[in-house]
C-alpha cells in the first residue's frame, strides 16, 4: 500500500508536470492566434467597407482609403504583440490592482460617511464640547507603519509565466489569461471601429455604450454574419420633445473578435484549442485526487493530534 508521503509526492510531481505543460500549451495557442489575428482583422475590416458600407468606402479619397488600411494593419500588429503569455498575464496584474484600489476606495467613503452619520446623530444642542484625548506617540508610529493600500497585501503570485504547482492557483492563471485574451480582442475592436467611425465608415451618432453592451453581451442580439462581425439592428425611440415622431430602425454592422470564429477558420488553432481543452481535463482529475489527498492528511493529523492529547492526559 502506497504511504500518505509517497502519495503526496506522486501527486505533486503530476501537478508540476501539468502546470508546465499549461504554459507551454497556453504560449503554443496564442502563438497560434497571433498568427492569424492581424490577417482576421483586416479581413473583417475589407468585408465591413467593400460588402456592407461600399458606398461609404468608395466616397474616401484614395489616400484616406491607404490610411485606413494602414491604420487597421498597425492595430494588428500591435495586437500580436500583446498576445504572449507575459503581457496578458501583465495586463491581469494592472487588472486585479486596480480593481483592488477601486474596492478599497469605495470601502473608505462608505466607512467615511458612515462616521460622519455616527458624528452628526451623536451631537446634541445642549451637549458641552469635549476634547478628544491625544493619541500616544506609540499609536502613531504604529499607524504610520501600517500600508497605505491594501493592494500591498494582494496576493498576485499565481500570475507567473508558469503557474504555482497546485490545481487552484493553476485554474486561477487560466482564468486570468482567458479574461485577459478576451478583454485585448475586445479592446482592438473598439480601436477599429473608432477608427471606422472617425473615416466615415461606420455611421456615427450611436451612443458608444450601446455598442459596448453589445459586444460585452457576446452579441447575443446580432444578426448572422461575416465571422469576426457584430450585425446589430437598433430600434431608438423618439425623444420626449418629438413624441408624435415614430421609432427609426437603424442597421448597424461593426468589427467585433471572437474567439469562435478566430478559431473556426485555422487548423492549428483548433488543435491548440483542443490541447488547452484537454490539459484542464487533467486539471479536473487532478483537481479532485488532490482534493482528497488533502483530506487524508488532515485527517491523519487530527487523528495523530487526538491520541498525543490522550496519552498526555494519562
Amino acid at each position: 500500500m502506497v504511504s500518505l508521503e509517497e502519495s503526496q509526492s506522486i501527486l505533486s510531481q503530476q501537478v508540476e508536470k501539468l502546470a508546465q505543460q499549461f504554459s507551454a500549451v497556453y504560449s503554443n495557442y496564442l502563438a497560434a492566434l497571433a498568427a492569424t489575428v492581424q490577417e482576421q482583422l483586416i479581413q473583417a475590416g475589407y468585408q465591413l467597407c467593400t460588402q456592407i458600407y461600399p458606398e461609404q468606402f468608395v466616397a474616401l479619397e484614395e489616400e484616406q482609403q491607404r490610411s485606413l488600411q494602414q491604420h487597421l494593419r498597425q492595430l494588428g500588429q500591435k495586437t500580436v504583440a500583446n498576445l504572449t503569455v507575459d503581457q496578458l498575464l501583465e495586463a491581469a496584474k494592472k487588472r486585479a490592482i486596480a480593481e483592488a484600489e477601486v474596492a478599497e476606495q469605495l470601502a473608505q467613503t462608505a466607512s467615511e460617511a458612515s462616521e460622519a452619520e455616527s458624528d452628526k446623530s451623536a451631537e446634541s444642542p445642549e451637549s458641552e464640547p469635549v476634547t478628544a484625548p491625544t493619541a500616544p506617540a506609540e499609536a502613531t508610529a504604529e499607524q504610520a507603519e501600517q500600508p497605505e493600500s491594501a493592494v500591498a497585501e494582494l496576493d498576485l503570485s499565481y500570475l507567473s509565466p508558469v503557474p504555482p504547482a497546485h490545481p487552484a492557483a493553476i485554474y486561477a492563471w487560466l482564468q486570468s489569461l482567458n479574461r485577459s485574451l478576451v478583454r485585448q480582442l475586445r479592446h482592438t475592436s473598439r480601436q477599429a471601429n473608432r477608427l471606422l467611425e472617425k473615416m466615415g465608415i461606420i455611421r456615427s451618432g450611436v451612443p458608444p455604450q450601446m455598442l459596448e453592451a453589445a459586444i460585452k453581451n457576446d452579441g447575443a442580439e446580432q444578426q448572422s454574419g461575416p465571422p469576426n462581425l457584430l450585425m446589430l439592428t437598433i430600434t431608438t425611440a423618439p425623444s420626449e420633445e418629438r413624441e408624435e415622431e415614430e421609432s427609426t430602425t437603424i442597421q448597424l454592422a461593426a468589427i467585433y473578435l471572437r474567439l469562435a470564429d478566430l478559431e473556426f477558420s485555422v487548423p492549428e488553432l483548433r488543435l491548440a484549442r483542443q490541447q488547452l481543452r484537454d490539459c484542464q481535463r487533467q486539471l479536473k482529475q487532478l483537481g479532485r485526487l488532490v482534493a482528497a489527498e488533502e483530506q487524508r492528511q488532515a485527517i491523519a493529523q487530527a487523528e495523530a493530534a487526538w491520541r498525543f492529547a490522550w496519552n498526555q492526559d494519562r
